[in-house]
């Protein structure tokens, strides 16, 4: 469909473009300049122009509206530059490009959760859309399931191949979750684990976690869900005090063994500048000793059990026993999860795991649907 314009003006330092249905956006003539499409390198599309070659005050030496272009002339151009009405219209100043990764989050508890999401591998691997969709659902929710993975160690891992790049931390890139003779972590142990999320130690929280079961006929064991998000947000209704300093004190977090010592300060629940929910970190076994001042202290154990007994609450919480060739794939910034202890003894029990960053999954989202349309 046509991109028109139904009027233009100007005035000293910007355009003012007015589309169908929409009041007149204000485009800057150094914005204009610092965005020209004939500055792009024409194969990366990385900007080529040095904002700092020509002055904020600069104006077009003239303009015409060309059949679906603003055409202008600047004066440190030799050529006329072209602004395609359609990029014009997608990039009116002051509102956000279309994003296919951006979704609405669906905040949920253990009523309104009724059955996991779930989706078969093989589809996802020969429908772009239907691992859009996917991916998709794990934006929204924070926890889906993946199923029909070969009975293979490795398939869990090369399906992840196709959604992102995995992250090395100080447990490798993938992570056997077994009861070991020597654990260094309570993960590997048949120990009951409650909800957490993992990592807060590290200067950057792994994104996603992606764990595969591979081997599962272990008496217990069943995996244990909750979304982080919808507590903190119960807690901020019912006892905003407690949020705002659990969001706002930085409290130490360490893992340590004999070859690694990784420490971070970092709040319990973190948000942006709008508020809004941006990360949960809780996870008790490597809270370091709390090192704020008295009057702090008690605040903050105060504060940090009130959230601590919601998120004990079995009305946030899921269970999910994980079958072999099913993977699950969590936000692990949101979604708070743990299991139950389990037997070690004459059974096998092995899951699979590796971290992708959100910016990963974001950019698959980005490419799968531009393949899918």
């Amino acid at each position: 469909m046509a991109i028109t314009l139904t009027h233009i003006e100007t005035d000293s330092s910007a355009f003012y473009l007015s589309w169908p249905g929409e009041l007149a956006a204000e485009y800057p003539y150094i914005w204009l300049r610092d965005n020209d499409p004939a500055d792009l390198h024409p194969t990366t599309q990385e900007r080529l122009f040095d904002l700092t070659s020509v002055e904020l005050d600069i104006q077009p030496l003239f303009w015409r509206l060309g059949d679906s272009a603003l055409e202008l002339q600047w004066p440190d151009q030799p050529s006329v530059s072209h602004y395609p009405l359609a990029w014009l219209e997608a990039h009116r100043p002051g509102r956000s490009q279309h994003d296919p990764a951006h979704q609405q989050q669906h905040y949920w508890d253990a009523n309104s959760f009724v059955e996991l999401p779930r989706f078969d591998v093989q589809h996802c691997q020969l429908n772009p859309l239907t691992m859009l969709e996917a991916l998709q659902e794990a934006k929204r929710v924070g926890l889906i399931v993946f199923s029909g993975l070969d009975d293979e160690k490795t398939a869990g891992e090369r399906f992840g191949d196709l959604i992102g790049f995995k992250r090395q931390t100080n447990f490798g890139t993938m992570f056997e979750v077994i009861s070991k003779p020597t654990p260094n972590n309570l993960a590997y142990t048949s120990l009951a684990l409650p909800l957490h999320t993992d990592l807060p130690n590290q200067e950057h929280i792994p994104g996603y976690q992606l764990l595969h079961c591979y081997r599962n006929d272990a008496q217990g064991g069943a995996s244990h869900f909750a979304d982080g998000f919808n507590i903190c947000e119960t807690l901020r209704e019912q006892a905003p005090e407690a949020f705002s300093l659990l969001s706002e004190v930085a409290i130490p977090w360490r893992f340590h063994d004999e070859a690694e010592d990784i420490r971070y300060r970092r709040p319990i629940i973190e948000t942006d500048q709008q508020q809004r929910l941006t990360g949960l970190a809780f996870n008790a076994h490597i809270a370091d000793v709390p090192d704020m001042d008295g009057p702090t202290l008690y605040d903050f154990y105060a504060a940090y059990r009130q959230l601590m007994l919601r998120i004990r609450d079995p009305r946030y919480r899921i269970e999910h026993r994980m079958r072999p060739g099913e993977m699950v794939m969590f936000d692990n910034r949101r979604i708070l999860h743990g299991r139950e202890a389990f037997s070690a003894s004459g059974s096998e029990r092995d899951l699979r795991g590796y971290y992708i960053e959100h910016n990963e999954v974001d950019s698959r989202m980005r490419v799968l649907a531009r393949q899918s349309h």
